[in-house]
């Protein structure tokens, strides 16, 4: 009897040990959930195991599918998938759309005998199976074996949930993610692994940027051309815009059948695909094919180079309104979709002003100028509402991009803001809906680290993933009435540097877990340390499905790049004229507070300046000997960032006269000549006075850049006397 009773005891203690050892879900996950009350009972767990099933109700079979998938995945055992009818034990998905405010809420209860996700609809019952899915504890199993492969060379592992209740809903009805595959085509696998992403991040909005200058990707069968011809470029400009290019075909397109596949394969995973057709510019690929539809007639070829091309759809050409209408009724027809996007930006109006049939469009509308806009940005207006009533006619609504705003726009198009929140705050105001997808925050295709040099080439500018943890997407100078007009937020990824899509993937994470804490619950208070805590899990589900990402947050770079101290260093400075309102930061101070800049151009430490010198006083204090100027530029040609003209030195005894004691021209830089920084030095003969201007000027755009004539920005840091 004694021997059976200490038996009993062993067994019972390493019953135990064994299930103290077992790995513990986590919910502290991202988007973190807005209530998590956990039992007070520490010993409550429900336990995950092989044996455990999987029981669906309401129509949500393909839900439970998931879930047994993603626990596959991560434990290396599938859970038998049945048709709920009450059975006790197990996890059970339902429907129970009368205990919630708002749709996509859920709300996940785990007892020691089951684990219950109910929800407002079927797809808050799938961001409940997501935040089961993200607590699991992927640190459990072997990450370098394939996905469905994990558990069985270790042996299958259980795992222990904690009890208690988890409730959630989202911020935002519409949460974004953009993809351009026109500059770079992605292949349509890749285009379902980036669904794949945004389902793993509680996304619901895919924006399908499908037509541009550099290539059309969606099959028209009204149109054959448009894929035969305008899907392919001959080549590709090399590097940043230069002057060279390669001569490898590049380019492919989706046919309907392949996107009536992708479609289904979004809508399973509750997210919708919004096509754009971008008009009336960033249509080069479909001049290439039908040249009478420009203003000029041609020829075109489908752009090798990146920017903002002068040919564009011809507003005054009845075929050329024909043809975008007929476009948008075949992709309506495609893409059940309550919205479609139809571009609006970037539309220069140079061939329109020359154009006879625009001008002759012009003059039947009675269209003129004023003093915000010209007639030709009223013909755009024009163009964009006659699109938007072919939209509204068949049920959807359209979305633009902020320009549609220079002019007379539909009331009922939805604005997204993208250069800066300033037009989603004047839309909102109006009484637009409107999305927030500010360049500033939420471009994904901007360098996310300082260190350049290390990092794959980028279009340009700095987005660490702090900038987009910090967006606050609702703009204090909207009344409470008028946020509520903010429908949605997203980012966006453009492709001009960005060729494969492990690169696109790189760019988007970890700053889609920025985003959807945004777009899910858009905390006021924010704790980033917190928040990286977080992302640490969601890495090890990155590592798991073998996505590439950053890793900066985990590895901070520490920057010490400092000036020997000179005459300048930490001395009063202004400046006569202020730097461009989005690249003033700090202000003056940043030009001579010992601190070199570096990075990208928006990483905060360089004053931007356009059309107009950096005309900068500095006050020594004291009167001093000096025979040199020094002074750091950046140069980055590719985003309209040329070094400066000319810099001129003057020096002045009390601060009101100044004469001048040296001038230099410098030579602007070529497409051959290499972008990064650069010092810039002036010598002069010796003189001593306690005032020092320095004057630097710009150079406007040269013949063989796209920008051509107009003036080129100048960045400027770090102002040396000595």
């Amino acid at each position: 009897m004694k021997k059976i009773s200490i038996v009993l005891f062993v067994a019972f203690i390493m019953s135990a040990c064994t299930k103290e050892q077992l790995p513990v879900a986590d919910y502290n996950i991202i988007p973190q959930p807005k209530e998590t009350h956990l039992s007070r009972d520490a010993s409550g767990y429900f336990t995950l195991q092989p044996s455990t099933k999987i029981y669906f109700e309401d129509g949500l079979q393909r839900e439970a599918q998931f879930l047994s998938e993603y626990i596959n995945d991560i434990m290396g055992y599938a859970l038998n998938v049945q048709e709920y009818q009450g059975q006790p034990n197990g996890i059970v998905l339902k429907l129970v759309p009368e205990d919630f405010d708002q749709a996509e809420a859920y709300e996940i209860d785990i007892t020691p005998k089951q684990v219950t996700i109910k929800g407002a609809d079927a797809a808050g019952v799938f961001y409940g199976v997501q935040t089961l899915r993200k607590s699991l504890p992927v640190s459990s199993i072997d990450s370098s074996q394939p996905t469905g492969q994990r558990g069985k060379d270790k042996g299958e592992t259980n795992c222990q949930l904690p009890c208690g209740i988890i409730r959630d809903w989202p911020n935002f009805a519409y949460r974004g993610m953009h993809l351009d595959p026109c500059r770079h085509f992605m292949d349509l696998d890749s285009v379902k692994i980036y669904l794949d992403m945004m389902a793993l991040h509680n996304m619901n909005q895919f924006h399908f940027h499908l037509s541009e200058d550099q290539g059309w990707r969606i099959e028209i069968k009204k149109y054959p051309e448009l894929t035969e011809i305008g899907a392919y470029r001959s080549g590709t400009v090399i590097g940043h815009n230069g002057n060279l290019y390669d001569t490898i075909r590049h380019g492919g397109f989706y046919t309907q059948n392949e996107l009536r596949d992708l479609i289904q394969y979004a809508a399973e995973r509750h997210i919708n695909i919004i096509p754009e057709i971008d008009l009336p510019g960033h249509m080069q690929a479909a001049l290439a094919c039908y040249p009478n539809m420009g203003c000029t007639g041609g020829p075109y070829e489908v752009w090798r180079r990146w920017g903002v091309s002068d040919d564009v759809l011809c507003a005054g050409n009845e075929e050329s309104m024909q043809f975008v209408e007929d476009v948008l009724n075949e992709v309506m027809d495609l893409f059940p979709s309550p919205y479609i996007h139809i571009g609006g930006d970037e539309c220069p109006k140079v061939r329109w002003e020359k154009c006879p049939k625009c001008q002759a469009k012009i003059k039947e509308l009675g269209i003129k100028g004023d003093e915000r806009f010209s007639k030709e940005d009223y013909l755009q207006s024009y163009v964009m509402n006659r699109m938007a009533k072919v939209v509204e006619a068949r049920g959807r609504r359209v979305i633009g991009w902020d320009e549609i705003l220079e002019g007379n726009v539909s009331e009922t198009a939805i604005i997204m803001s993208w250069r800066g929140t300033e037009g989603g705050i004047e839309a909102a105001r109006k009484g637009h809906d409107v999305i927030m997808a500010p360049s500033s925050h939420l471009y994904f295709d901007y360098y996310q680290s300082e260190d350049i040099a290390s990092e794959p080439m980028c279009i340009g500018g700095y987005l660490p993933v702090e900038r987009v943890y910090e967006f606050q997407p609702l703009p204090g100078e909207l009344t409470t009435e008028q946020q509520k007009h903010i429908i949605g937020v997203q980012a966006n990824i453009w492709t001009e540097y960005i060729a494969s899509f492990r690169h696109v993937q790189y760019m988007a994470m970890p700053r889609m877990d920025a985003l959807t804490e945004l777009q899910w619950n858009n905390p006021k208070e924010r704790d980033f340390e917190a928040f990286v805590e977080r992302c640490r899990h969601m890495a090890q589900l990155y590592d798991l499905y073998h996505y590439t990402y950053a890793d900066h947050i985990f590895n901070p770079q520490v920057w010490s790049d400092t000036v020997v101290p000179n005459l300048a260093t930490r001395k009063p400075i202004t400046l006569r004229q202020q730097p461009a309102e989005k690249y003033t930061y700090e202000g003056a101070i940043l030009l001579n507070d010992g601190n070199l800049g570096r990075g990208a151009y928006n990483s905060g430490r360089w004053l931007g300046f356009c059309g107009y010198p950096m005309d900068a006083v500095i006050d020594l204090e004291q009167a001093a000997e000096m025979q040199h100027v020094r002074f750091h530029a950046l140069v980055n040609k590719g985003a309209w960032i040329y070094n400066p003209s000319q810099v001129k030195v003057l020096v002045s005894d009390d601060g009101e006269n100044f004469r001048e004691v040296a001038q230099k021209d410098i030579p602007i830089s070529t497409w051959a000549d290499r972008d990064g920084i650069f010092a810039y030095e002036v010598e002069f003969e010796t003189v001593t006075a306690r005032y020092v201007e320095v004057v630097i000027s710009g150079y406007d755009l040269p013949e063989d850049h796209s920008g051509f004539g107009n003036p080129a920005w100048i960045f400027i840091d770090e102002i040396e006397v000595w």
